[in-house]
């Protein structure tokens, strides 16, 4: 069931942040899998819920209030981390982490969630099958690849600022400040989902992916020189927001009411590639160049998605 899903999330988020806290690789590996896999499967649980609650005529006016909650703790959770952790005790950023897991267990049973159930397929699921499915519609396929694009720039400004900050010898807790700074700019994502309303949902998109390459190739270019790379760095962020405006409406639209949790399963896999591809490929690139090439290699992935978007049907 749904709620069983639900719990199940939230008992592998706990149990990641219990290991992370270890010492021993071995634990963190496991809690950096479990970590993974609980974020996952809870996000194809609420992408299950919004397509039974909210009507499909409404969802171009409430993906971007989500994105907005989704992400605003992006804005204050890396320098709080840090924070907490220098200035008090390394345990107390894990703490506030379980702490935050209890209160959304809370507030889901207070809502009711726990009784609401998906409606079932007739057919049994096969991974296999739902993936051919999936591949099958190329506006399944479109959305996939571009909110790839988008979580793979925000996994490298993510990973890549607070390493930049310390190698350009800012600091840590400069290279958190500048995440949240970064982050801090969903909070204008209800502007942009409103603009995506009023003209055009794959003009925002078009322009999102071109502001967020430019900005990037120009911190490529300007790395040497701190204080314009991190003002950059948050103009790329402003970029990267504009696309956070249209949330998971591509998808959402596109996806046949009868497959929904089957869609649902493989779309959310682009998490899981962003998470694995970005340091993947640039843990060998940097074998062989410096640090700045991260911040280039973005801008073309970035550059990429700007054309593809042109696909986005008119309408929209």
């Amino acid at each position: 069931s749904l709620h069983a899903g639900f719990l199940a999330s939230l008992l592998m988020m706990t149990a990641s942040i219990l290991l992370l806290f270890s010492n021993d690789l071995w634990a963190f590996s496991a809690g950096m899998v479990l970590h993974i896999f609980g974020i996952t499967s809870m996000e194809v649980i609420l992408n299950l819920y919004v397509m039974q609650r909210i009507p499909r005529n409404q969802l171009s006016k409430f993906e971007p209030w989500r994105m907005v909650a989704a992400v605003v703790a992006l804005s204050i959770g890396p320098w709080l981390g840090v924070y907490l952790q220098s200035t008090y005790a390394d345990w107390l950023p894990y703490t506030v982490a379980i702490a935050g897991v209890i209160l959304t267990l809370i507030y889901f049973w207070g809502l009711g969630l726990h009784r609401l159930e998906i409606r079932r397929t007739r057919t049994a699921s096969n991974l296999i099958r739902n993936i051919k499915r999936f591949l099958d519609q190329p506006r399944l396929r479109l959305a996939w690849v571009l909110t790839l694009a988008r979580s793979g720039w925000w996994q490298l400004f993510i990973i890549y600022t607070p390493i930049y900050a310390v190698h350009s010898g800012l600091g840590e807790l400069w290279g958190s400040a500048i995440v949240s700074i970064g982050s801090a700019w969903t909070l204008t994502v209800p502007f942009w989902g409103w603009v995506a309303r009023r003209y055009s949902l794959r003009l925002l998109m078009q322009t999102g992916f071109v502001v967020t390459s430019l900005m990037t190739l120009a911190i490529f270019i300007f790395a040497g020189t701190p204080a314009i790379a991190v003002t950059l760095l948050i103009l790329a962020a402003l970029g990267a927001t504009m696309l956070d405006g249209s949330g998971h409406v591509l998808f959402l639209r596109a996806v046949r009411s009868s497959e929904r949790t089957e869609m649902a399963g493989v779309y959310q896999t682009y998490r899981d590639a962003a998470n694995l591809a970005v340091p993947g490929i640039f843990a060998v690139l940097l074998k062989f160049f410096s640090l700045p090439v991260v911040f280039a290699g973005g801008a073309v992935w970035m550059m990429a998605a700007a054309v593809t978007s042109k696909h986005i049907p008119k309408r929209m």
